[in-house]
């Protein structure tokens, strides 16, 4: 489910080329459409002119006019190549006030996607000085990661230095087949102001070890006895019974005994502070839970288990050994501190024996599930996997209130690529290569960042579509809402998808956008867009020019007309209406008047594409393979959406 969840997310750069301002051109939609999901009145689309070829092929052009657009560029759609391309500029008019500059790329094919980036702008007033480095690699044959932190910043309220001088951490958890392990420690430094008085200072220490017959734990602990107490722990004899009814109590709700031994006493009258150490072994727990646990297995109705079958699966269960838990915590005058050690060992035949419960009870949501769970663990214990986590950071306030702070974490694997090999082995599908790396940092007074990210799977926008899919049909029924968006994944599953990519780049005053996608397969959208728009159109390009608040778009479709038609057969057309000019062959020379087209090799070089586009049967198409018919007529006002990209480039 994760990886699917990642894998949906690759399309929506090809989504947003297909459906926003080319796909509007392409598509015919009314800037309603696009941007607010509202059908405005069809005369709204309604071309200004439309240039009859002899052929009965037409050009349809619209005309929109904003005084106040700053955007330039142009944009369109070359169906018989399955090219889609935007490039707009638009101008900033007030300048963002921490001068902020980037720009960005993402590509993304049937198998990848990638990006990178960077930015800076004015560096914060209250940050002094930043570090920052992370990098994240799951490969076949690599899973790591690390981040590490630097920073200086200015603590405008002065409330840090009035609690506490600094904190620190530091600590490792390791994992692997069959052991869980971590250890670690945590101090606080208190400011001179919060300096506790001797009542509250303190040390508790224990540590809980399993044994063959017994839990055992050794304890520490030195402190002041609230006045309330005082009684149950004044001498040794007070003390002992003291902590034999609360462990006794302990033990009797695990259906065992506890014996308890007070090891070193001492109790001062005057300050009440208590000093002792003491043993307490737990006997009889195991064997009492594991009786519970056999009844429970053997009783449950979602279960169909013999008591032996029962006993050897709780048996299994509890042969985890608790290997050592310990801790302690000490509070001084003007410092805490904490730290733990914890391992636990032979959790393995208590997981396969989980597994084996899950697959007995009807409960499991899904088999399928369960059972790649189950190869995973597999493949973990047959590949000796360790997973190891290190640590280590730390907090200083200084006396001009200046706040550092330093922090490093890494992850590292051993016998990853074993472990691949074991998941492969087992059938479970590779989710997929991810790398990723930032660096941020301060400069004079400047704070920039770069980044980059790759993810590589087999079938990547295949398989986002494919769970999308099956999301859908999950989650809604015929003739509801998401029908239509239904229609356009399938089609999309057949366009043969190739490439798309998107630049994204902003100066102190401009902002430009350079996107295209390219398909192989065009022409598999044309069911949606007959159902959606009818089929009495075929386009087979469209291209628009926005200059200084004027914008001029041309769709030139297939076939519009017969040959011989006369006006009256073109206002019939849908996207010819009252107010729209007819140039009909002998009232215009064709060999003189051109109309602008989009430039497929710009497109492809964008891409990274051959100049074919990648459509190798482009030469065999007839008009209407190579185009897509039935696209609806309300493009006049098509600039609008062209530049809905822009809606938020004024700052506030």
């Amino acid at each position: 489910m994760v990886a699917y969840s990642r894998a949906a997310l690759t399309i929506g750069l090809v989504v947003l080329l297909v459906t926003g301002p080319v796909g509007a051109v392409a598509t015919g939609q009314s800037p309603g459409v696009a941007s607010n999901g509202m059908q405005e009145d069809d005369s709204s689309g309604s071309a200004d002119d439309v240039y009859v070829e002899d052929d009965g092929d037409a050009v349809l052009v619209y005309r929109n006019n904003e005084s106040d657009s700053t955007a330039n560029g142009h944009f369109g759609a070359d169906l018989s190549e399955g090219l889609f391309h935007v490039f707009l500029n638009d101008t900033i008019e007030d300048q963002p006030e921490n001068d902020f500059t980037g720009n960005a790329s993402f590509v993304l094919g049937p198998e990848s996607m990638s990006g990178d980036g960077a930015f800076s702008m004015t560096k914060p007033e209250t940050l002094e000085d930043l570090t920052v480095d992370a990098s994240v690699t799951q490969t076949r044959e690599e899973s790591s990661g690390s981040v590490a932190l630097d920073a200086t910043v200015l603590d405008e309220s002065g409330q840090s230095s009035s609690s506490f001088e600094s904190v620190s951490t530091e600590g490792s958890m390791t994992t692997t087949s069959s052991q869980f392990s971590t250890e670690g420690s945590a101090t606080a430094t208190l400011s001179e102001e919060q300096s506790l008085p001797s009542s509250s200072q303190m040390n508790h220490e224990f540590t809980l070890r399993e044994t063959d017959e017994a839990y055992v734990l050794t304890a520490a602990q030195d402190y002041a006895v609230g006045i309330r107490d005082v009684d149950n722990w004044s001498t040794r004899a007070n003390a002992t019974r003291t902590l034999e009814s609360e462990f006794e109590t302990t033990a009797r709700g695990l259906e065992g005994d506890a014996s308890v031994t007070v090891d070193s006493y001492s109790f001062d009258a005057e300050t009440n502070r208590l000093d002792i150490e003491y043993t307490v072994e737990f006997t009889g727990v195991d064997e009492a839970v594991s009786e519970q646990l056999t009844a429970s297995l053997a009783s449950s109705q979602d279960l169909d288990l013999s008591e032996s079958e029962a006993r050897d699966l709780a048996d299994r269960i509890q042969s985890v050994e608790l290997t050592e838990l310990s801790g302690s915590v000490d509070v001084q005058a003007r410092q805490a501190s904490t730290n733990w050690n914890v391992q636990i060992d032979n959790y393995d035949e208590a997981a396969a024996a989980t597994f084996d419960i899950l697959e007995a009870t009807e409960m499991n949501a899904s088999q399928a599930d369960l059972e790649e769970s189950r190869s995973q663990f597999e493949a973990l214990q047959a590949a000796d996997l360790q997973q190891t986590m290190n640590w280590n950071g730390s907090l200083s306030v200084q006396s001009d209130d200046t706040v550092t702070m330093q922090f490093d974490a890494e992850y590292a694997t051993e016998n990853w690529q074993a472990y691949v090999s074991e998941l492969e082995d087992r059938d479970v599908e590779w989710p997929g290569d991810t790398t990723f790396e930032t660096h941020v940092e301060t400069e004079d007074d400047e704070l920039t960042a770069t980044a980059s990210a790759t993810f590589s799977q087999e079938g990547l926008v295949e398989n986002a579509i494919d769970g999308m899919l099956q999301e859908a049909d999950t989650t809604s029924g015929p003739g509801d809402d998401n029908e239509q968006a239904r229609a356009f994944l399938q089609s999309f599953q057949r366009s043969e998808f190739e490439r798309a990519k998107m630049d994204v780049s902003a100066t102190e005053n401009t902002v430009t956008v350079e996107a295209a996608t390219s398909f192989d397969n065009v022409s598999a959208f044309r069911d949606v867009m007959n159902e959606a728009y009818g089929d009495d159109l075929a386009v087979t390009s469209a291209f628009g020019e926005s200059q200084d608040g004027e914008t001029v778009t041309y769709l030139r479709v297939a076939n519009a007309v017969d040959s011989d038609a006369n006006e009256s057969d073109v206002r019939a057309l849908s996207p010819v209406g009252d107010d729209t000019e007819v140039h009909m062959p002998d009232d215009w020379d064709q060999s003189e008047r051109t109309f602008p087209e989009m430039n497929t090799t710009e497109a492809n070089t964008f891409l990274g594409l051959d100049d074919d586009g990648g459509d190798d049967d482009s030469e065999d198409d007839d008009a209407s393979s190579s185009s897509l018919p039935g696209f609806g007529p309300a493009v006049a006002l098509v600039a609008l959406v062209a530049f809905a990209l822009f809606a938020g480039r004024r700052s506030a």
